[in-house]
């Protein structure tokens, strides 16, 4: 697994060409009869070469408006919109059609049931920003027909149904909820409280994992137990209800690895083998990253692995140093519990902290009574899904506990969310999280140790570095300065703009200089200065003159940029981090949509140039 993540990795930095890899995977395999460890390395310019056949295609004939068609493979629906993940396989303009298969994700304005169908969108086709996002389709659905997919056939019906039940038995709140739980997704939750169950730790329970397929194996083995068929059989059966309910979730990262880590360990208990928890895990990676590579990139899956390593690794340690010396039954029950969460928690916060800048105080104490209620609601949709079939009215009556336990759980999650410090706001850089995960690895544990070490060394000799930090972007120019007074300057009003601030941690400016207050000011808003008007701004050695040209003034060093260069810039996300100490200026180059890897380069290499201002070189 290793050598496919090395692969996946270099492959993603640098971008060598694909011809390199193959010579290397054919000598490597020849190799391997004389040694095995060569299979690592033709493995590794394998993972490589996949990674650069799944990246998103570039379609040429982007300019003008076409017709896209292709099946709907997996939809999921939000507040205000619905995203569809489309297989494009036609292509149609003027009277020609062209033949081809790419993915794309398309933003549908209105809530509907479109897994399954085949849709034509008249638009554009846009080039991802992200390394594990399909291409963007634009524009508007002409026509949706049929199914003639097996999604549309099978999958679809199933998700109507459940659906349409939840719609029937709760308001929009419980229903958001409900959907999430059996679903997945918390897309359809409002902001607030999406924000409620975030700051409570326990928005993981609206994602469809290993719990979910759980319930779902466990209620059709029950069902299976009292026919008179051979274990293999049932097997075979409570498998193909597994993979059915993953496609009815959209075939989610988290749902698919617990799916095929259930086969995996069904078949050895099938097969009557003894097999190591850590190898099903490992062998899942390796297979998802063989088939699918840019997964490594997908916040999802992370999220999802980190967990399961986590429990896997650290539980039994706490379950020996610990649990075992408990002789209470109840106090051994609750500290298992806490344990497990306390486990996944510990692997999953560094990936938190950087994706979302938030790390949950009280995730494991809150889990704690949630995670047990969550199951107790789960286990009675199914059941209402089940009985649904026979009468709707049962149904009902069972899904009235289901809504009040509904209520109870968003009462606790707002209890927890309210405390005092129930998240902590921090921006850490990835080289410091990274290799935390390392640490666990038990060959490479001091050289990782060290390697920390000589890394926060590094970095609080950067940080200590007194200099004025220009983030220019298509977004806005975001501006640090030594004493931490930060100024934002855009001329124009933007959802993405929260994003680029997000980024660097910012959640107030203390002056904004734009169209509008577009964002929370401290001290001072500035309005953005109309065509052919001057505007002159200083804060200490910083002077902002924008009248024909945006001038940025600082000591002796100075920063120019057409006044439209909004308008001028693409919308590529780049970013370009210019350092100054007033004498000497260095640049690195970024981007908004980093990979945690790339993220890593751009830190270290602004990092060294901190540095190297100290020594005004």
């Amino acid at each position: 697994m290793l050598s496919v993540v090395l692969g996946i990795i270099i492959q993603a930095l640098f971008a060598l060409p694909v011809l390199y890899y193959v010579p290397l995977m054919v000598i490597a395999f020849v190799m391997s009869v004389w040694k095995y460890h060569f299979l690592c390395v033709a493995v590794f310019a394998l993972a490589a070469l996949n990674l650069e056949y799944n990246r998103s295609v570039d379609i040429a004939l982007t300019e003008r408006d076409m017709e896209y068609s292709g099946v709907v493979l997996a939809e999921e629906s939000y507040e205000h919109y619905t995203r569809l993940f489309i297989r494009v396989d036609r292509v149609l303009f003027s009277s020609d059609t062209v033949f081809c298969a790419f993915p794309v994700e398309y933003y549908a304005h209105e809530h509907g049931q479109f897994l399954g169908k085949r849709v034509t969108v008249k638009g554009k086709v846009r080039g991802a920003k992200r390394i594990y996002r399909p291409a963007v389709l634009t524009g508007e659905i002409i026509e949706s027909i049929g199914r003639e997919h097996i999604f549309g056939v099978v999958f679809s019906p199933i998700r109507k149904y459940i659906d349409r039940l939840l719609s029937g038995f709760f308001d929009l709140e419980r229903y958001s909820i409900a959907s999430g739980l059996t679903l997945g997704g918390s897309g359809r939750l409002s902001r607030e409280l999406k924000d409620v169950f975030s700051r409570a730790g326990t928005l993981h329970i609206l994602a469809v994992s290993g719990l979910h397929v759980g319930f779902v194996g466990a209620f059709f083995g029950a069902v299976l137990l009292f026919i008179p068929l051979d274990y293999r059989a049932k097997f075979i059966i409570v498998i193909c209800a597994l993979f059915m309910y993953a496609g009815v979730t959209g075939f989610r990262p988290s749902v698919c690895r617990a799916t095929l880590m259930a086969f995996l360990f069904g078949l050895a208990l099938v097969s009557q083998r003894n097999v190591d928890s850590m190898h099903i895990v490992n062998i899942t990676a390796t297979v998802f990253l063989l088939v699918n590579p840019v997964l490594l990139f997908d916040v999802g899956a992370q999220l999802s692995f980190a967990a399961v390593y986590g429990i896997l690794y650290l539980y039994p340690i706490l379950e020996d140093n610990f649990i075992k010396k408990t002789h209470t039954r109840f106090l051994k029950g609750v500290l298992r519990m806490m344990a497990v969460s306390f486990s996944a928690q510990l692997f999953v916060g560094p990936l938190l902290i950087y994706y979302f800048n938030r790390l949950p105080v009280y995730a494991v104490v809150a889990n704690l009574l949630i995670v047990p209620l969550a199951s107790a609601i789960i286990f009675m949709l199914f059941l209402c899904f089940t009985i649904g079939w026979i009468s709707f009215t049962f149904a009902r009556i069972i899904a009235l506990p289901a809504g009040i336990l509904i209520d109870v759980l968003t009462i606790l999650s707002n209890f927890f969310a309210g405390l005092r410090f129930s998240a902590l706001k921090l921006n850490i850089t990835p080289l410091v999280i990274f290799p935390l995960y390392l640490l666990a690895w038990k060959r490479i544990r001091k050289l990782m140790l060290w390697s920390v070490m000589v890394l926060v060394l590094l970095l609080s000799v950067a940080w200590s570095v007194d200099c004025l930090i220009v983030c220019a972007s298509p977004r806005g120019i975001f501006i640090a300065m030594p004493d931490d007074t930060r100024i934002y300057i855009t001329d124009r009003v933007s959802a993405a703009q929260r994003a680029f601030l997000q980024k660097h941690g910012v959640d107030a400016v203390d002056y904004l200089v734009a169209g509008s207050r577009s964002h929370p000011v401290k001290r001072d808003f500035v309005e953005w200065p109309e065509d052919l008007h001057f505007l002159g701004f200083e804060c200490g050695d910083l002077e902002i003159a924008i009248y024909e040209r945006l001038q940025i003034k600082y000591r002796g060093c100075k920063m120019e940029y057409s006044r439209s260069f909004f308008d001028e810039q693409p919308d590529d996300g780049k970013i370009r981090y210019i350092l100054s100490n007033g004498k000497v200026c260095h640049v690195v180059e970024g981007s908004l949509y980093n990979t945690i890897f790339e993220q890593m380069i751009v830190d270290l290499r602004t990092a060294v140039a901190r540095i190297r201002l100290l020594f005004c070189i």
